[in-house]
């Protein structure tokens, strides 16, 4: 197919869009970058899995992965550690923003897209938020179905009573009888009932308030299992609070209800009756492209051989993800551009075996197709090797030495 402009359109400037944008313009590709972020008043902070190193070895992985691939935010993220600054995921985006901005090849514009021109190459990473006129085009267009997903922020504390908690591995868990359980369930209904009177919404799919709504143990069976802890008997229930930065995580704590009603219901439980919230709860509906059904393996549309999807609309989930579903998909735009074969990403990588679970998700039920993690899949290993540190030294050598071919291949690519 025949190009109307030598320039590639990227709709989205999010951690996607941006490592694709400036993956593209650092190899001579001239990029316009569409951006409707700063028009939109947003309190909403993006926040989900670091961009930064996990203690998960996948993430650990796939960070390095990215930076085997030349990354740009992955840069930016290295160029401040270098400084003796460590910059938080989202002053690595922004810092990334600033790049894009101001970068030769790039023309910057802050401006909503409601449908696109399939005469030129566009890559769409609007991410989960995308723009409802620009979703519905898409969704008329392809004749596919929205897929939904809700994305909790769990709260984060501090000042906590720790004499209370059971305390391992930096993490804190609060045991919880069958009475003291029921006295939490009573009272989040209590303060969902008030809200539903005063506002009139009902309880948001992921919630604290849905799941009590539901049944009595919907809470506990979702995020309160009960372990066995040293020296008790086993809890009813246990609420647990991972240790993050200067606070704690509330695991499973995600809620509508207002900041007042989850003050008041956390200084409800035992060891938290002074405790401070740093970040409410929050959980907002988010829609996503059917992957399965929409794109190929190379992120390109399966009826539309001009269009890409890279980043959470793609059902990438994670800002680690979404780079290096970025990065992937300015590799595929860039061997087009050239007139090549796209190149496959190996299987037995942390960011090929994303891909895989993506496309060949079996999920008849389009309306259900949820985002994926990257993990990685070690089962055979651990039958092979003794330890985990020759299990994630043997995993990074053979990402390495498959990641090294790949570049090769997308160098020294076939013309078609």
């Amino acid at each position: 197919m025949k190009f109307k402009n030598n320039f590639v359109n990227v709709i989205g400037c999010g951690f996607a869009g941006c490592e694709c944008a400036l993956s593209l313009a650092d190899k001579g590709v001239h990029v316009h970058v569409f951006d409707d972020r700063d028009l939109r008043l947003l309190n909403y902070e993006e926040k989900g899995v670091e961009f930064s190193q996990k203690k998960e070895f996948a993430k650990e992985l796939l960070h390095e992965e990215i930076c085997f691939l030349n990354g740009k935010l992955c840069q930016i993220k290295k160029e401040f550690l270098d400084k003796g600054i460590d910059l938080s995921p989202q002053e690595v985006l922004e810092e990334g923003r600033k790049r894009v901005k101001k970068h030769p090849n790039i023309q910057y514009f802050e401006m909503t897209v409601k449908e696109l021109n399939f005469e030129e190459i566009n890559v769409v990473a609007t991410g989960p938020k995308t723009n409802s006129a620009l979703f519905d085009w898409l969704i008329n267009v392809f004749g596919a179905r929205k897929c939904f997903d809700c994305f909790p922020i769990f709260p984060l504390v501090s000042q906590i009573d720790k004499s209370k908690f059971y305390e391992k591995d930096g993490n804190l868990f609060l045991p919880l009888s069958y009475k003291e359980y029921l006295d939490l369930i009573n009272f989040i209904v209590l303060k969902l009932n008030f809200e539903i009177l005063i506002n009139g919404e009902t309880p948001q799919l992921g919630t604290i308030e849905y799941l009590v709504s539901k049944e009595k143990d919907g809470l506990k069976n979702a995020w309160m299992t009960p372990i066995f802890i040293d020296n008790c008997e086993k809890p009813y229930a246990v609420l647990k609070l991972e240790k993050n930065g200067s606070g704690y995580t509330i695991n499973g704590f995600a809620s509508k209800l207002s900041v007042e009603a989850q003050i008041a219901i956390l200084h409800s439980l035992k060891g938290m009756e002074n405790c401070i919230i740093l970040q409410k709860g929050e959980a907002s509906q988010n829609c996503y492209i059917n992957a399965p059904y929409m794109i190929n393996e190379f992120c390109q549309s399966i009826k539309n051989e001009n269009l890409f999807f890279a980043g959470n609309i793609a059902g990438v989930f994670g800002k680690t993800e979404s780079v290096a579903n970025g990065l992937y998909v300015a590799n595929n735009v860039y061997s087009k551009l050239q007139g090549k074969y796209f190149v496959q990403l190996p299987e037995n990588t942390c960011i090929g075996q994303m891909m895989q679970k993506i496309i060949k998700t079996n999920n008849l039920n389009y309306s259900k197709f949820e985002p994926i993690f990257a993990d990685y899949d070690i089962i055979d290993l651990q039958k092979k090797l003794k330890t985990q540190k020759e299990i994630d030294n043997f995993l990074k050598f053979r990402s390495k030495m498959l990641l090294e071919k790949y570049k090769e291949e997308l160098k020294n690519g076939k013309f078609i």
